[in-house]
């Protein structure tokens, strides 16, 4: 391994002294199938990636595989109350569906998602006056799914969130949150439970956007720990 470089596979089979298909199906958590390895091989390739600090290539994984498991959440500040609670909301709900919550601050989405880092994603992080955004109709023409919160966006091959619509017919205790039913939108997209062209959905109660109320998140859990995190850039 190259100074500076980061750990490969061919890396971690010649710290653990096996082969490098014995590598890739340790690393990749297959299971059955006519291979066979052994513990002690099993052992020794999981210590020599903790020892080199080996970090998977999810995207790359992802293209193999088709499909990553993570879902990215894309938010402006954590200590945000609105941008905490879609993150805990994410973090509870996502790994029941089968899905990793990936939390990403500022506009370092944009690349994370062109580069095949997730399956689906919600944007809770762009200007409140944007009609249109590149990065989401790119996204839109490769078929990603994506749940946009916004009041101006219309939705093509997406689904729009908007947010600050009050419900008369919906009581504070048992509406459900902006937060969770933006999981459980993107949740519908990725198991092909809404239309191609995407819907908009007015959100039943209005304390959730930035600038207005935060009475509805004071008591939000902030979800530490329970979800990847990708610094602002």
């Amino acid at each position: 391994m190259k100074n500076g470089s980061n750990p490969t596979l061919r890396d971690v089979a010649v710290r653990a002294r096996v082969s490098l298909t014995a590598v890739s199906y340790v690393l990749s958590g297959r299971h059955g199938g006519t291979t066979r390895i052994s513990q002690a091989t099993h052992d020794r390739v999981l210590a020599a990636a903790a020892e080199l600090g080996y970090v998977p290539n999810q995207a790359a994984r992802g293209m193999r595989l088709g499909r990553t498991d993570r879902v990215a959440i894309a938010i402006g500040d954590l200590e945000w109350p609105p941008d905490r609670a879609l993150a805990a909301a994410a973090a509870a709900i996502l790994p029941k569906h089968g899905y990793q919550a990936v939390i990403i601050l500022g506009s370092a989405w944009r690349q994370f998602m062109l580069s095949g880092g997730a399956d689906g994603i919600i944007v809770g992080a762009l200007p409140p006056h944007a009609a249109d955004d590149g990065t989401v109709s790119e996204l839109a023409k490769r078929g990603v799914a994506q749940v946009i919160i916004s009041a101006v966006m219309q939705p093509a091959g997406f689904d729009v969130l908007v947010p600050g619509v009050a419900d008369p017919a919906a009581s504070a205790a048992g509406a459900e949150s902006i937060s969770e039913l933006a999981v459980g939108m993107l949740v519908d997209r990725l198991v092909g439970n809404a239309p191609a062209h995407g819907v908009r959905v007015a959100a039943p109660r209005r304390l959730t956007m930035r600038g207005a109320s935060l009475d509805a998140y004071r008591e939000a859990p902030s979800g530490s720990g329970a979800f990847s995190r990708i610094a602002r850039t």
